[in-house]
């Protein structure tokens, strides 16, 4: 169980990490964007990504490397731009039409629907040549950084999580298996591969990376199922102002939720369950970096500040 210290230490680790990204984005990342594209698309890019959020993906990379650096935070907005790309698609109104994101209007709100298309396909694009950025001289650390970035963010990962959640919500009889395990499956690829993946990355930068991959992995798979099924919780407790979205969504749409299945208060004992076992692994995964690490007891504290997050 986390202490107050570790609380303390880890609140200060999110915000310092947080705004080492956001400059590197002024710095790098909207200007390669003017440079590079069509007024609109790079306005458009820019917006989505200034909407901010909680950049929870490129800290993860920071906290399983150990440390924030050009290559951690190459990798940091590889996902980011992964992550933002996905929630422009997912507003969409042939998606989860919605008209919020993050307190805003969503892109195709505040832009157009052709051009918040136009930009997650460019961001997309962005995340895989941002990885040439990253110098290295493991003959092998670009192409496992490639393939791990596109299992998670793609057809084995993320895209069909989303294809299985359409189909859940539209057409629920086209899928083979009970709803439990289409629901974990679901959720495995949309919201957790790509979780799973920004720990693998953050690893891969390491020298011992091949001894914690394992331990890395099992974290990265439990953390997203939390991360979800705190998400679907906070769709129905939540409140528009802390969500910066709509909330109550899945229930007027008859979604097939974790709650929907399991009630409430399962859920919330899953949430318990879930944040005990992740403290656990991160006990052992702080262990193994305690010394040269930025991120001491990051792994332990982490998994409490999902589980009571408001948005």
């Amino acid at each position: 169980m986390t202490n107050q210290t570790q609380v303390s230490e880890l609140s200060s680790q999110l915000k310092r990490s947080k705004e080492r990204f956001e400059e590197y984005l002024e710095k790098d990342a909207y200007p390669q964007f003017k440079k590079d594209s069509a007024t609109e698309l790079a306005d458009a890019m820019e917006y989505s990504l200034r909407a901010g959020g909680k950049r929870l993906r490129p800290i993860l990379v920071f906290a399983s490397y150990g440390k924030i650096n050009e290559d951690s935070l190459a990798i940091g907005a590889a996902l980011e731009f992964i992550h933002t790309y996905s929630l422009i698609h997912d507003d969409l109104p042939s998606m989860d039409d919605d008209d919020f994101r993050r307190g805003k209007p969503s892109l195709h709100k505040q832009f157009s629907e052709a051009t918040a298309i136009l930009a997650g396909d460019a961001l997309q694009a962005y995340a895989f040549g941002w990885l040439s950025k990253i110098e290295s001289s493991d003959p092998n650390l670009h192409r496992d950084l490639l393939l791990l970035l596109a299992e998670g963010a793609g057809a084995p990962g993320m895209v069909s999580g989303q294809m299985y959640d359409l189909l859940l919500e539209r057409n629920p009889s086209s899928l083979v298996g009970s709803k439990e395990e289409l629901l974990v499956k679901t959720h495995r690829m949309k919201t957790g591969a790509l979780i799973g993946a920004s720990f693998l990355m953050g690893n891969r930068l390491r020298s011992d990376f091949q001894s914690r991959s394992k331990i890395i992995q099992e974290y990265g798979t439990k953390l997203g199922l939390l991360f979800q099924i705190t998400d679907d919780i906070l769709d129905i407790e939540g409140t528009k102002e802390d969500l910066g979205k709509t909330p109550g969504k899945d229930g007027k749409s008859g979604k097939i939720t974790y709650p929907s299945l399991y009630g409430m208060d399962a859920c919330k004992q899953m949430v318990l369950t879930l944040v005990s076992e992740l403290e656990t692994l991160g006990s052992e995964i702080d262990g193994t970096s305690r010394d040269s690490s930025e991120f001491s007891d990051f792994f332990v504290s982490l998994p409490a500040n999902i589980g009571k997050r408001k948005n």
